[in-house]
């Protein structure tokens, strides 16, 4: 057998751990960028949390509270308005729980994600009405979040208007005056920066880098 997945779990209940999932984390790993031993590693984590977690009894499922949790402590994503718009990128779900392909994947986005998966999650994000278009309602309403936490000025509805317009002449590019995934994609692939311009969705890599030496310290380098 392997090395140990981790010293901290009982070898019994890794043995079982291993038993009962191990077919499972096979299909999973297809759909991240992980090797099975790196996907190993992640479900460590996950179990971890399962530990302690109140759960339905035979479901491999973590709360949403607790994966939350991850997100916050282990990769620094705090805005709160934003974590909701998360949640909904990432499972569409309304379960109160996630699963061990949401988490998986979730972090292999988060980890090891190409920009085409960025671009595709972030306008997932700021999509509020599930539209596929980034309307200027919209796109006020995620502007006014951000500048308002950054500001300390009440009023910030003119400065917001403002960047809007700014936002819709460089990404419209139809000139439609909405902001659809195609307008969203094409302007980010010439321009990366403006992947979070309408609100943080990702960790910064310095937090990830952070999350890789605490939980990962023996995968190769990015």
């Amino acid at each position: 057998m392997s090395a140990s997945l981790d010293s901290d779990l009982d070898p019994m209940e890794e043995i079982r751990f291993r038993k009962k999932h191990g077919a499972m984390w096979t299909e999973i790993q297809k759909e991240t960028h992980f090797t099975f031993d790196e996907l190993e590693q992640i479900m460590v984590i996950f179990f971890k949390i399962q530990k302690r977690d109140e759960k339905p009894a035979g479901h491999d499922l973590i709360s949403r509270a607790h994966f939350r949790d991850v997100l916050h402590t282990g990769l620094g994503m705090t805005d709160a308005y934003m974590m909701e718009r998360v949640m909904v990128a990432l499972d569409r779900g309304t379960s109160p729980f996630v699963t061990m392909a949401t988490f998986a994947k979730a972090l292999s986005l988060y980890l090891r994600g190409d920009l085409e998966e960025r671009i595709t999650y972030a306008f997932t994000c700021y999509d509020l009405l599930g539209e596929g278009s980034l309307r200027r309602e919209t796109m006020y309403q995620l502007m006014k979040k951000s500048l308002a936490k950054a500001s300390r000025d009440d009023d910030v509805e003119e400065a917001v208007k403002e960047l809007v317009d700014i936002i819709l002449k460089r990404m419209d590019v139809d000139l439609d005056g909405v902001i659809n995934f195609k307008d969203f994609h094409d302007s980010v692939v010439k321009t990366p920066p403006l992947l979070e311009l309408l609100g943080y969705c990702l960790p910064e890599r310095p937090a990830v880098y952070s999350f890789l030496a605490t939980w990962c310290p023996n995968w190769r380098k990015m």
